[in-house]
């Protein structure tokens, strides 16, 4: 009887078992269906590490493809985690005119292929005159803090001739919960060495067996990737009493830091006797276009050369043309509008009139 008991115990409790697990795998199921059919998520390859400076960069030899609900499109890093599959070697060759450009997604080129990113249009067109190589240093989530630490570390040792950065409204915020650096007694510091949010996580979740095949193909997985993501984003906003949206109305300490920030980066860029752009791309954020540049950067930069898409590039397009309307990152016309504007200004400013 004992054993009998024992048997219809166990029994019992693996039939159980059984119906949970099936009962779980039931309810991922129909989850995952929701998402897939309803509420399709960002699916995008695993691109980006931490450096060897303490912030973030692109993994090298990525071929992947980005799908959004709104996009889709091949994406593609060379060996030394550039957009594109073009290598660049540290030395310069005689006679190429070169330029590197930093930036966030935006410039990256989240939303178009690795030949519509307005760094690789910027190339082709400038080519025609003379040799030229533009390096597409964009890295996601960046803000001009870690665009400084990156432009130090690589930017140039590339020895570009030009140094084009890419300001988008995000980089305040950005520049602020990252704490890399910081104003004190009227001088920009350094505060902290290092700023790579929730890589730890998440280079220890793609060590699991199956976790990187599911995050290419499981929108219930990425819909609780993208979940955590806004929540952490949010939660450092939080520390900082900032909200996690896009002002069009900075706090002083967004513009007195951002000001500094690329005052810093034009200035070692001209130490190291290359030429500066500060290109200034607007976010379309419900419909209402988001252009919020410090205007502090007048103080002692009458030289600085400026390129707002607002006013010199997008004049007579909508912003429907320009901006995918829920990702809010450009659309390949706006990248090429953008390169277009960029290319007559180096070659009257830079290259001679040619």
């Amino acid at each position: 009887m004992v054993i009998k008991d024992m048997y219809h115990g166990w029994r019992g409790f693996f039939v159980n078992m059984g119906l949970t697990v099936l009962s779980f795998l039931f309810a991922i199921g129909l989850g995952e269906m929701y998402f897939r059919f309803f509420s399709p998520q960002p699916i995008v390859p695993r691109y980006v590490e931490a450096s060897e400076a303490g912030i973030r960069k692109n993994i090298a030899h990525v071929r992947g493809r980005m799908i959004v609900p709104e996009y889709q499109h091949d994406f593609s890093t060379n060996s030394q985690g550039f957009r594109g599959t073009r290598e660049h070697q540290p030395r310069k060759p005689p006679g190429t005119y070169r330029i590197v450009v930093l930036g966030d997604s935006t410039t990256l080129g989240h939303g178009v292929g690795d030949e519509e990113t307005f760094s690789f249009l910027l190339e082709q067109s400038l080519s025609q005159i003379r040799p030229t190589e533009v390096i597409n240093m964009g890295v996601s989530g960046f803000g001009t803090a870690e665009e400084l630490i990156q432009l130090r570390s690589i930017g140039l040792t590339y020895s570009p001739d030009l140094v084009i950065l890419a300001y988008f409204p995000n980089d305040p915020y950005n520049n602020v919960v990252s704490k890399l650096f910081s104003v004190k007694n009227d001088q920009l510091v350094q505060s902290q060495n290092s700023f790579v949010p929730a890589l730890y996580i998440r280079d220890r979740l793609y060590n699991i067996p199956g976790w990187s095949f599911l995050c290419q193909h499981s929108h219930l997985v990425n819909f609780a990737r993208n979940t955590a993501s806004g929540f952490f984003q949010k939660r450092l906003g939080a520390q900082q009493n900032m909200p996690s949206t896009t002002p069009s109305q900075l706090t002083f300490e967004e513009i007195e830091l951002t000001a500094r920030l690329i005052k810093q980066i034009a200035s070692e860029t001209a130490q190291h006797g290359a030429k500066f752009i500060l290109l200034n791309i607007p976010v379309v954020v419900k419909g209402e276009i988001i252009d919020n540049l410090p205007k502090r950067l007048d103080d002692g930069m009458a030289s600085l050369f400026t390129i707002n898409a607002t006013d010199d590039v997008y004049a007579g397009h909508s912003m429907t043309e320009l901006y995918y309307e829920k990702d809010a990152h450009p659309k390949p016309l706006a990248h090429r509008l953008i390169a277009d504007s960029l290319a007559v200004f180096i070659k009257r400013h830079f290259l001679g009139g040619t």
